[in-house]
């Protein structure tokens, strides 16, 4: 009934329903002069609409007020409900009206204007937020679906990661284990540490983790996890390298990787970073041969860094490390926040001893002796 209630309403003054749209459930308690005001603040889109007149709709019970948009109405950047204290309102305008067969474009496209709007942005400023080349201001009609589409897509493509199966994406270091080594085969160690970074950067299925890794492996390599699939076709990739470590690295129990990681500590003149970045390979040891839970790795390495860094050590204090026990950042936000503290002392030091010099070089211009 909305929707013929504004197109009666523009036909009866005369004017066209492109530009206007229809609030509806607006309570009597309102006040009519602050009606216009919230319409403005509920999204950007709406900030220059005008209140046109208002009518009393008898079988809802509320005001239905008329509104003129400067330019013709774009359905997809109007929210279908505006918040307000009392409830919600209705949003109604020509185009917002159920299409005899909706296509599954346009619902996405209303799904995703419904999004964008908790986040206080609309479909327009998708182009400049990726940038697309930006509409023409002013434009006296609002676009169809099928530009909205087209204009989406090149805007996903930009940011959406494209399928597993058909990325390009750089492929692991070759490792077999054989006797002799392969053509550019490294070491296990360093090809255990690499491949492990790598697996866990990735933000890919684990079938599709699992089918990278096996397409580095060779030889001997190759036939752990073929054994390893046999009893587990969809053994974990976390499995995978653990079985690669037990037939090919050292022969350390996990008493001793956990050992080894306990005592690791900050040495004389040696950076955090450097010590963090050092203790990280232990702690990845340790929780390879099962004597650190993987949920338990932020707290265990903050526990230990806490424990291993030079006593009252500036970043110590200024980080707040041992009072975020409880709390304990991921190893890519910790070492972050280590660098940009050293890299502020470092400038810190500089500036002190600039400081005396150009301080003594002032003076030294002024000396009335001279």
């Amino acid at each position: 009934m909305a929707i013929h209630l504004l197109e009666d309403w523009c036909k009866g003054m005369n004017i066209d329903p492109r530009n206007y749209l229809l609030v509806t459930g607006v309570l009597e308690a309102v006040h009519e002069g602050s009606i216009e005001p919230i319409l403005r603040s509920s999204t950007e889109y709406l900030c220059k609409c005008k209140m046109r007149g208002r009518i009393f709709v008898r079988e809802e019970g509320a005001f239905a007020v008329l509104c003129e948009l400067p330019s013709a109405v774009d359905p997809l950047q109007v929210p279908g409900t505006i918040a307000v204290d009392d409830g919600e309102w209705k949003v109604i305008t020509t185009g917002s009206q159920p299409s005899p067969a909706p296509t599954a474009d346009v619902e996405f496209l209303k799904k995703m204007s419904n999004f964008l709007g908790k986040e206080g942005k609309t479909l327009a400023d998708m182009p400049g937020l990726l940038g697309l080349k930006p509409r023409a201001p002013q434009q006296e009609t609002a676009p169809s679906p099928d530009e909205w589409v087209k204009a989406l897509g090149q805007a996903l493509g930009k940011v959406m990661p494209p399928h597993p199966e058909s990325s390009l994406y750089r492929k692991l270091r070759l490792f077999s284990g054989g006797p002799t080594p392969i053509h550019r085969e490294e070491a296990f160690e360093p090809w255990l540490e690499h491949t492990t970074e790598m697996l866990r950067e990735w933000a890919v299925p684990e079938a599709e983790k699992r089918r990278r890794l096996v397409e580095c492996l060779r030889g001997p390599a190759l036939d752990v996890i073929h054994t390893l699939k046999l009893g587990n076709p969809g053994v974990k990739v976390r499995d995978c390298l653990e079985a690669l470590d037990h037939a090919f690295g050292r022969t350390e129990g996990s008493e001793d990787v956990y050992c080894k990681f306990l005592n690791a500590r900050q040495q004389k003149g040696e950076k955090v970073s450097a010590y963090v970045q050092r203790l990280e390979k232990l702690l990845q040891r340790a929780i390879m041969r099962g004597a650190v839970a993987i949920e338990q790795m932020d707290q265990t390495r903050l526990a230990q860094i806490v424990r291993g860094i030079q006593y009252q050590n500036p970043i110590l204090l200024h980080l707040r490390l041992r009072e975020r026990q409880d709390n304990p950042p991921s190893y890519s936000r910790l070492i972050k926040e280590v660098r940009e503290e050293e890299e502020r002392q470092a400038a810190g030091e500089v500036w002190e001893v600039q400081a005396p010099r150009r301080s003594a070089g002032f003076q030294w211009s002024h000396n009335p002796t001279c």
